[in-house]
């Protein structure tokens, strides 16, 4: 049975879609690429992130540029981000079932702990991993369960990106899709989840069943 449960951070833990929206329209227009409209949201959901990036016109060559400096970016806007409703309370259940939540995200450390730490959530939270590989995330998942002395069948990922669902097949994570992210449900459906949930309820109900 499962006791350890690993979460992504931004689009399911954190409602942060319209600010990387305005952070990257404001970085296209600095290096000239694409801008995101409103009315492309829905089509850039139902795309990988490699299709994304080939849409609007960004170079993968300067990906980690790009990446660092809204990292920055996204710290001077972490009061304005708000939990996703219900998230909270997942959490916090979760928490007092004695089981161990950490967060592993390809944000920064330093971000995530910022917005924890405001939103009084900072104690409870094993541990705040920021993954090294935006392309390769099981590389960062397999380095925490091997420091963890974790099986892969003793831990959940709770993810919302297709990239999520690939990484945790590669270990044998059983992984949960959450279908209010980043990636449209459509696209989270072609990665084959082990399960997907429509609700922090839901996935509540998920996760005290597999542990």
């Amino acid at each position: 049975m499962a006791k350890y449960i690993l979460f992504d951070f931004d689009g399911t833990l954190v409602d942060s879609r319209a600010l990387l929206v305005k952070l990257y329209n404001e970085m296209a227009l600095q290096y000239q690429f694409r801008l995101i409209r409103e009315q492309d949201l829905g089509m850039l959901r139902s795309l990988s992130i490699a299709e994304r990036v080939e849409r609007l016109g960004v170079p993968a060559v300067q990906i980690p540029k790009l990446a660092m400096a809204g990292r920055l970016k996204y710290q001077e806007n972490i009061r304005t981000l708000q939990i996703v409703p219900g998230m909270k309370e997942v959490v916090a259940r979760l928490s007092a079932q004695r089981l161990t939540c950490s967060i592993l995200s390809s944000n920064s450390a330093s971000n995530i702990r910022a917005f924890l730490k405001h939103n009084k959530m900072d104690s409870v939270f094993k541990e705040v991993i920021s993954a090294k590989h935006v392309f390769g995330k099981h590389h960062s998942i397999r380095k925490v369960m091997k420091a963890w002395g974790a099986g892969p069948t003793q831990v959940i990922y709770v993810g919302d990106e297709l990239r999520d669902i690939e990484a945790c097949k590669k270990l044998g994570v059983p992984i949960i899709s959450v279908t209010w992210g980043y990636d449209a449900p459509t696209l989270l459906r072609k990665g084959k989840p082990d399960y997907m949930v429509d609700s922090p309820n839901e996935l509540l109900r998920v996760i005290l069943a597999l542990t």
